[in-house]
């Protein structure tokens, strides 16, 4: 076990400095001694246990340190900390009068991994600032909003164009069981990745491998964490006029659009897509995301012509062709972008497009709740 004094140095404060820093505010709360790496048993040490007087009643802070905060390993650092106690109640130098509080320290920890530290009644401490301690008389919650810069990094990297690939396959069908190998040719990914990708989801308890293969259990809590750390697709937009609306558009565009690499790629996109898959109001604009050929084939079929002003069509050119890959098809020669893609393009948009998303979400995610 790698012990806080190896792991949880700070610039200016050990472990036991943040702790008497969280309580130091609290009246009638002395710090009597501290004990580092505690034996319990023959094998097992506890990283400190902080003997605390309140209100002239003896306490005792069972702290166990993670370097990794992430909620499959707070998960299992609590049920530790609960034997820790268990263990430390039954020893023959326990006094009988004292009250031992479990607590967990982390560099960060999750709303998700906090809410586990939570239901299980274990105090926790992370130096991002977010901190819960609760006991007899005394209360201290804190959240910080955000995430530090590698938590947020690790985000970004998970929600990537390559990762969002194997994301939209297992979002497809949430509870079916996947293989690497299954998952990896339908989302057109490296086995690498897709592991990687299937430990950032297990370490995030949204994710189970079973006997017959990982199943995504937590799909609700995966596209909400998506939606508030997605970024639109990087690419080139174009706009430009058409005489074209409503079903004359849509009847041009008929055997035109188009998701296959061997003819040039056009799909509807945003509200335009949104129109075919869960109709909620038509936009004044029509939307696609389209390759190189694919772009010029939009600008012959439905005429158009350079706008600086009143432009009602733009066509995203996307760098990541992925997109296309797993277009929808709502009907006969009629592509859209995936509904997750459409709901999170519509989710990061204005008030009526995150309206129009949760009625997209509504209609076809009936497990986002």
């Amino acid at each position: 076990m790698v012990k806080i004094s190896s792991i949880m140095k700070t610039a200016e404060a050990t472990v036991v400095d943040w702790v008497r820093d969280l309580l130091a505010a609290v009246p009638n709360v002395e710090f009597d001694s501290v004990e580092y790496e505690r034996p319990i048993d023959g094998v097992r040490r506890v990283d400190a246990l902080i003997n605390i007087i309140c209100s002239g009643e003896p306490y005792s802070l069972v702290i166990e340190a993670k370097r990794d905060g992430a909620p499959r390993f707070v998960r299992s650092a609590v049920y530790q900390l609960e034997s820790f106690v268990a263990r430390i109640r039954e020893s023959d130098n326990a006094h009988a009068a004292q009250r031992f509080i479990p607590m967990l320290v982390c560099p960060y920890l999750s709303p998700e991994s906090r809410a586990i530290c939570t239901d299980h009644d274990v105090a926790y401490l992370d130096f991002f600032g977010n901190s819960r301690l609760a006991f007899d008389g005394v209360f201290i919650e804190r959240s910080v909003p955000g995430r530090p810069t590698p938590e947020a990094r690790a985000l970004r990297s998970i929600f990537g164009p390559k990762a969002a690939a194997i994301l939209r396959v297992l979002l497809r069908d949430p509870g079916r069981p996947w293989r690497v190998a299954d998952l990896a040719g339908q989302a057109k990914a490296s086995f690498g990745h897709v592991s990687k990708v299937r430990k950032a989801l297990l370490d995030r308890e949204w994710l189970e491998i079973r006997n017959d293969g990982a199943v995504l259990v937590r799909p609700d809590a995966l596209l909400r964490e998506w939606r508030e750390n997605y970024r639109r697709p990087a690419g080139q937009s174009n706009t430009g006029y058409t005489h074209l609306h409503g079903r004359p558009l849509a009847e041009r565009l008929l055997g035109t659009l188009n998701a296959y690499s061997q003819r040039p790629r056009a799909i509807y996109s945003l509200h335009s897509a949104a129109q075919w898959l869960a109709p909620f109001s038509r936009g004044s604009t029509a939307m696609f995301y389209a390759d190189e050929p694919g772009s010029e084939v939009l600008k012959e079929a439905l005429e158009l012509t350079s706008a600086g002003r009143g432009a009602n069509v733009v066509v995203h050119i996307p760098k990541d062709e992925n997109l296309f890959d797993d277009a929808s098809e709502p009907g006969p020669n009629v592509f859209c972008t995936n509904p997750i893609v459409t709901y999170l393009d519509l989710w990061n948009g204005g008030d009526r497009d995150r309206e129009a998303a949760e009625h997209l979400a509504g209609e076809l995610f009936p497990w986002l709740n």
